[in-house]
């Protein structure tokens, strides 16, 4: 087992144990009548069982129909405390405009799914942000939960965090109309097993600053995906998410193959609703102005983790993607030997590089289009998604690090929460403003200058790839 899988996955096993020693607190907010059914509606009735032993077993498989009541759950550990003391922080975007999201059922008719025991249609649950043009009642819409509630169960049981944790309200109002004008397009993949909504931070920020971001979660390896008729699916294969980083692994390369099609698939259903059609499964009405807003002629992707590797990927087969970041993930598939002639960002934790991780050191030689690797210093893995914004909020400075201080940096570090998450914000939204739409960026040539934790270190990166055996 390589030293990123262990860190991926003993750490829910040791947060599991400093949560129940520090204690959770936190439970779900009450149904809001005003929100879609697809956000309040819970389809986890059971209790979870205890954080530490779920996190060691990732859900199985599972499609259900059953529903609770509107907003029910069963929190692991409920203290009475006010909720928003431990939701997930999601600052304000600080584009110049308000932003809107929208859930999309998309399904696949021509495609059996590889990952579904069952063997039917691949279908997906994909997430768009987008600004908004909020004049007259539309600024009375809603405002979107962070994840929909029986996600946000499963989630739960996936990160042992405090419960409570994904009660959070966004700061984009759902099924907004969009804002005129023509809008660039960037997609995100998430990690192994992890969630669309992962990104959601940086997500406002794009679409504030007008970009329309497209999120996909991977059904069957996603902790859980929920339809809008009610049904769920869980990760159909305990291997996918213990499958670790070899790069010759046939898991991670089926899985890599799935979420690259599954990326060509919407781009696809995006070019269907800019021609005038309604591609969802469902029929749902879609944002007003959405068609016309969308430029998909040169479009961007960035993903964390095993969302950086399928980014690479995407890059390297699908000509509509022209520039796309990794952040913190390792490179696998024909694209590590091959590379890539476009624009590519890698940013990294503070202890990845190329001896931590040998698939940089193949993958970085090959970039010949614009390239550049960032370090950002006292960072850890989940300091480039959600999570890492709130590790200091739910004191997991303190439990954490003085229970295990290797995994505290490994997954955390000691960079502040708002810190990580702005630098996050300002390198993506700088590089997709630069070479989707021409923008300058300073952040991008002197990264230093506005953030002393982020280094550059392009180049070190050795001049001919390392050779393979």
């Amino acid at each position: 087992m390589t030293r990123r899988s262990t860190i991926r996955y003993v750490r829910p096993v040791l947060l599991a144990a400093v949560l129940a020693t520090a204690g959770g607190c936190g439970s779900a907010p009450p149904a809001g009548s005003d929100l879609p059914e697809m956000y309040t509606t819970s389809v986890l009735s059971s209790d979870r069982t205890s954080a530490s032993s779920t996190a060691q077993s990732p859900p199985t498989s599972t499609a259900s129909s059953s529903t609770a009541a509107p907003g029910s759950r069963t929190p692991t550990v409920d203290s009475g405390a006010d909720p928003g003391e431990v939701a997930i922080e999601l600052p304000p975007p600080t584009g110049p405009a308000d932003t809107g999201t929208v859930l999309l059922h998309l399904r696949d008719e021509s495609r059996t799914d590889p990952l579904d025991p069952a063997g039917g249609q691949r279908e997906l649950m994909v997430q768009l942000w987008y600004q908004a043009d909020l004049s007259g009642s539309a600024a009375d819409l809603p405002l979107a939960p962070y994840v929909p509630t029986a996600e946000a169960e499963a989630l739960l049981a996936f990160y042992p965090i405090p419960p409570g944790a994904f009660t959070a309200e966004t700061n984009s109002r759902i099924g907004a109309p969009v804002a005129a004008g023509s809008h660039s397009v960037v997609f995100f993949h998430h990690g192994l097993c992890a969630a669309r909504t992962d990104s959601t931070i940086v997500a406002e920020q794009l679409a504030s600053l007008g970009h329309v971001v497209v999120a996909l979660g991977n059904t069957h390896e996603s902790p859980l995906v929920q339809f809008p008729d009610g049904r769920t699916v869980a990760t159909s294969n305990p291997d996918f998410c213990t499958a670790g980083t070899d790069p010759a692994s046939p898991v991670l390369q089926q899985l890599l193959q799935v979420r690259v099609e599954d990326v060509s698939f919407t781009a696809d259903a995006l070019q269907q609703i800019h021609d005038g059609a309604n591609p969802t499964a469902d029929g749902a009405p879609l944002p007003a102005g959405l068609d016309s807003a969308l430029e998909l002629d040169r479009m961007g992707i960035y993903g964390h983790s095993f969302g950086g590797a399928t980014a690479a990927a995407v890059l390297a087969v699908d000509g509509r993607f022209v520039a796309g970041i990794d952040l913190d993930g390792f490179i696998i598939g024909p694209v590590a030997q091959q590379g890539l002639d476009k624009p590519f960002l890698v940013v990294g934790s503070s202890y990845h590089d190329p001896t931590f991780d040998p698939t940089w050191g193949t993958f970085l030689p090959t970039l010949t289009g614009w390239h550049r690797w960032f370090q950002v210093t006292d960072a850890g893995h989940y300091r480039f998604i959600d999570l890492g914004g709130s590790a200091m909020k739910w004191g997991l400075d303190t439990t954490l690090k003085e229970q295990d201080p290797t995994t505290w940096t490994q997954v955390f570090g000691d960079i502040d929460d708002a810190t990580s998450q702005q630098i996050n914000r300002d390198l993506v939204a700088g590089f997709f403003g630069d070479f989707l739409r021409d923008e300058s960026a300073a952040v991008l040539e002197e990264p230093a200058a506005l953030f002393p934790n982020v280094i550059d270190r392009t180049a070190e990166i050795v001049t001919s790839p390392t050779p393979t055996s």
